[in-house]
């Protein structure tokens, strides 16, 4: 069997079903492989970028909770390509990538694309191994059985994170022959995963039936775990009040009387507040605390026990040392504390009681130097009133996907993630533009009836907005809201507080992203519109969702005001604050 053909079966049976990618001379014969073998149940989803293909693979694995694959040419597609893994390796996603090269007659000996690292030329091992668990370059037909194993292994086991697979043009066609007599019969089978016991987890019980007031922080780490379902069962067991980082907002149901809010640069103050003055015992479970996650609350670690819990705790120690350390899974650590718990019954923890969750009042930015003030009018849409109306029609039991930016921290703090749905940022390297090819990974393979939501600002659709084009083309419900401000917001609010509003290299020309979009198909295909007040908002989205939900839609929102994110480091402790319930009223 040949190298490409055993590579594409492999996949196939392994049911990861898509292989994001934009073909060139390298990668073709992959291409011509999933025609040939992949029956339907493997198939090609042509990007519009090799940074949009490593979005959709990056953004299917953390929704799906499974491996995704990505491929990518030499030269200019692999560099490209390198972006989204980077985002994969920062926030420990299970990716392969399989990366194409000139042919290894060539290497050193001027190929086109050459990346061997010889003279004056980009080493392949040398980029890749520093944004990826793994990256195995095949040099002969022997070597890629092990590392394609070594590859999965990597990718999915202990902290997950991308693997690399970089693969000559020539030795698409060497025979490789069959699997080894001892390969793993399906993909879960690669995951090494350590056993836990209950005796493991009894001095963490200990703990929690010790403390006055225990908080769980829940973090991205828990969703994509062994048994995600345990953590929650564990916290309904014992009335343990949840706090979520901003990476985890759907990974407890919002709208249960234990979930306290999210932690982070754009999280509530009255989680805040509560893990400042009541929490006495924080469980971080699956949560690495990096700085978006701690920036409004670190000041009150110093007072407080912790105990962690995660595959890869090392991020944490960086920072502080907890009083306890469980190197487990966390689905795991948590099934094993039912099982305790069945034996050592405990009587539920008091509730909270008095607690609202707040965000903050939402208010007005100061004008920017040289702006028209009569621009704007009562009638004018606001960031708040737009995400205010917008709640109303996310949809139950799909999927929503945020960008970078101000209209991503509006969204994270005032938006509820409706019942089942999932909410998913990339906040590892935090490149604008995921959100808009993270959603078609997210769309593709869900359950029929799903729809997606994107939430992103114009800078980012000006990034990767032609990725839309690869939702019309594959006709997935995914409606793209714009936040239209002719601006990188978070940029002009830096500027405004930290240099006396001197506003450079942030602004542009305003964009009619409706008009855009339209030229993306023909009509019936793709629906477009376009609001600057609150009713003409609420008539759009009646429209799309009465008439045309079942297409892709953009939607472009002119902002013509801007407002204070809810950002943490941008608010004073005195800020203003609101229960959230007021906000969509």
């Amino acid at each position: 069997m040949k190298l490409a053909d055993a590579l594409v079966q492999m996949l196939r049976d392994w049911d990861v079903r898509y292989v994001f990618g934009v073909s060139g001379a390298n990668i073709e014969h992959l291409h011509d492989a999933i025609h040939r073998h992949g029956q339907g149940r493997l198939v090609s989803v042509l990007a519009r970028t090799e940074t949009g293909a490593a979005f959709m693979a990056d953004c299917r694995a953390r929704v799906h909770r499974r491996l995704s694959v990505c491929c990518a040419t030499s030269g200019g597609g692999m560099l490209n390509l390198a972006v989204g893994i980077a985002e994969s390796y920062a926030e420990a996603v299970p990716v392969l990538a399989i990366v194409g090269q000139p042919p290894t007659s060539l290497e050193g000996r001027g190929a086109f694309q050459d990346s061997s690292g010889i003279g004056n030329c980009v080493d392949a091992v040398l980029l890749w191994r520093s944004i990826s668990k793994y990256v195995g370059k095949i040099r002969s037909p022997h070597d890629f059985w092990p590392m394609l194993r070594d590859a999965v292994v990597a990718a999915t086991s202990g902290r997950q994170g991308p693997a690399v697979l970089l693969v000559p043009r020539d030795l698409y066609d060497q025979e490789v022959g069959p699997p080894p007599v001892d390969w793993p019969p399906d993909l879960p089978s690669f995951c090494r995963s350590r056993p836990i016991g209950i005796g493991e987890v009894m001095p963490l019980l200990e703990a929690i039936r010790s403390a006055r007031r225990p908080l769980l922080l829940i973090g991205q780490g828990a969703r994509r775990s062994d048994d995600a379902g345990a953590v929650e069962a564990f916290a309904r067991a014992v009335g343990l009040p949840v706090v979520t980082t901003m990476s985890a907002r759907a990974d407890f149901p919002n709208d249960d009387p234990l979930y306290l809010g999210t932690v982070g640069a754009a999280g509530h103050p009255s989680a805040h507040a509560y893990l400042r003055d009541e929490a006495d015992l924080i469980i971080a479970a699956g949560a690495t605390l990096d700085v978006m996650t701690r920036a409004a609350v670190e000041k009150s670690f110093k007072d407080k026990r912790f105990a962690v819990i995660d595959v890869d705790p090392e991020a944490i120690h960086r920072i502080l040392q907890p009083e306890m350390t469980l190197y487990a899974d966390v689905g795991r650590a948590f099934r094993a504390l039912l099982d305790l718990l069945e034996r050592r019954p405990m009587s539920p923890l008091p509730p909270v009681e008095g607690y609202t969750r707040r965000c903050y009042e939402p208010r007005l930015a100061p004008a920017i130097p040289g702006d028209d003030p009569g621009a704007t009018g009562p009638d004018t849409l606001l960031q708040s009133e737009a995400l205010a109306i917008l709640a109303g029609y996310l949809p139950a039991k799909g999927h929503v996907v945020l960008d970078a930016g101000n209209c991503a921290a509006a969204a994270m703090h005032y938006l509820p993630v409706p019942e089942g749905s999932t909410s998913t940022i990339a906040l590892g390297m935090g490149g604008m533009g995921y959100s808009i090819p993270g959603a078609i990974g997210a769309q593709l393979g869900s359950e029929p009836g799903t729809r997606t939501t994107v939430i992103c600002g114009d800078g980012s659709f000006l990034m990767l907005g032609l990725e839309v084009h690869t939702a019309v083309d594959l006709g997935l419900p995914i409606l793209f809201v714009v936040f239209n401000n002719a601006m990188h917001g978070m940029c002009v609010t830096r500027q405004q507080l930290l240099f006396e509003s001197r506003i450079e290299a942030v602004r542009y020309p305003e964009v009619d992203f409706a008009a855009l979009a339209g030229g993306l198909a023909p009509g019936g295909r793709l629906w477009v519109g376009s609001a600057s007040t609150p009713q003409e908002l609420r008539d759009r989205l009646s429209d799309y969702h009465d008439n045309h939900r079942d297409v892709p839609g953009v939607l472009d929102l002119r902002l013509l005001r801007e407002e204070i994110p809810p950002f943490a480091p941008f608010l004073g402790a005195d800020a203003p604050t609101i229960p959230t319930s007021a906000f969509a009223a």
